[in-house]
């Protein structure tokens, strides 16, 4: 009979570890509830044993999906009930097919004896990083509702900032297809009407107007080559910004665009602030609060500068010292930080500095809003009105040219 090794908890949190014969994991698990143990750890003793693979093809939690599971689990648990069972509701209940497999796969993994945060681990494409730390950290402090409620509230407030973030850029893109789509119209359809009519006239054009009809008959005529052209350039884009460099060099122009600079920086600043707080508000280490901001932000710059934050807080510096040197971070940020380290309330204040930035972000996406529309507008009004200009000014020369 196989021999498991164990770690559990009974119901006064006390810790238990030891080995146990079973015939297996579910009745090593079942065992040890029996005796009022409720495992956190349990494996087969012999190390090499096979462990089984992930899946190469794992179905993924939208966000929405996630906030919704990880609220129905924070209420669920609250109220007494049982992990296990209350994954077994969810997925028992739930319509989606990617809810349900990656529900139904938490659930064997939990009952198996295996820990919450190790299942949530299986799943990187829908459980984040943050969430799977601060199930760990509940784990060991069996406050598992409370932190779940954390991961909550982290979630909620990072949706609502993405969803306000691609709202604000949504509109301006719009728009810009529209203008191009007009353009490409003009160019392509209406324009060689009135080019015909020109060379019959034989009238003197205006050098825009040349311009615009040189470049209707290369994209009427060699159409092939231009969209040839076109995907090789957006092929090349992408490639190079995908390398180390070129993801330097996208990430340099983020937050160096007008209006949208100011916007991108607040965003990462608030995401990572927020992120560092939260996991530190569960009483996780700042070094692993750090290096999973690190790990989890995009932008090359903001990773540069948590690396550097973890450096000097693993050298014996403060958290904030190295965020007064960042031209990354506002001094008054740094400021309040550094005072709160101070009072040794890192982590509250950090998430209310987290909150402070997000109210920035916030009104910083509006004012970009308001500043873009009207931006748009005349963009567009230039480019049509450009192209229609061109088209115009050659009927007076070609009427004074009937007149004489």
């Amino acid at each position: 009979m196989p021999t498991f090794v164990f770690t559990a908890r009974d119901e006064t949190g006390a810790m238990f570890n030891g080995t146990l014969a079973a015939d297996s994991l579910a009745a090593a698990a079942s065992a040890l509830r029996a005796d009022g143990r409720y495992p956190t750890s349990l494996r087969p003793s012999q190390e090499a044993s096979p462990r089984r693979p992930m899946l190469s093809r794992q179905p993924r939690l939208t966000r929405k999906e996630l906030v919704h599971l990880a609220t129905q689990l924070q209420i669920m648990i609250e109220t007494g009930v049982t992990l296990s069972d209350a994954l077994e509701g969810i997925a028992a209940q739930s319509h989606k097919p990617a809810v349900r497999a990656v529900v139904e796969d938490l659930c064997r993994h939990v009952t198996g004896g295996e820990t919450f945060s190790n299942a949530l681990a299986r799943h990187p494409r829908s459980f984040p990083r943050l969430m799977v730390a601060l199930i760990s950290a509940s784990e060991k402090s069996g406050l598992l509702a409370r932190l779940l409620g954390r991961a909550v509230n982290y979630l909620r407030d990072e949706q609502e900032i993405v969803r306000r973030v691609r709202g604000a850029l949504t509109y301006p893109a719009i728009m810009l297809i529209f203008a191009l789509g007009a353009t490409c119209f003009l160019m392509t359809f209406v324009l060689p009407k009135f080019t015909s009519i020109y060379n019959s006239k034989g009238a003197a054009l205006p050098a825009i107007t040349q311009a615009l009809m040189s470049a209707s008959a290369f994209m009427t005529g060699d159409w092939p080559w231009l969209l040839l052209g076109v995907g090789a350039t957006v092929a090349a884009t992408w490639s190079y910004v995908r390398t180390p460099g070129g993801r330097r060099v996208w990430n340099y122009v983020q937050l160096r665009l007008p209006l949208l600079g100011p916007t991108f920086q607040k965003l990462h600043l608030a995401r990572g602030l927020r992120m560092i707080g939260t996991m530190a508000g569960a009483g996780i280490s700042l070094p692993d609060c750090v290096k999973t901001a690190y790990d989890l932000c995009p932008n090359v710059y903001f990773q540069e500068l948590w690396d550097n934050v973890g450096r000097q807080i693993q050298a014996g510096k403060q958290f904030s010292e190295p965020l007064f040197e960042s031209p990354l971070v506002p001094k008054s940020m740094a400021q309040m930080l550094f005072s709160a380290e101070k009072g040794g309330r890192l982590a509250s204040v950090m998430e209310q500095v987290a909150g402070f930035a997000e109210v920035e972000l916030k009104e910083s996406i509006t004012d970009m809003t308001r500043y873009i529309e009207p931006a748009m507008i005349v963009i567009m009004g230039a480019i049509i009105g450009t192209v229609a200009l061109a088209m115009m000014l050659p009927i007076f020369t070609i009427s004074r040219v009937i007149v004489k």
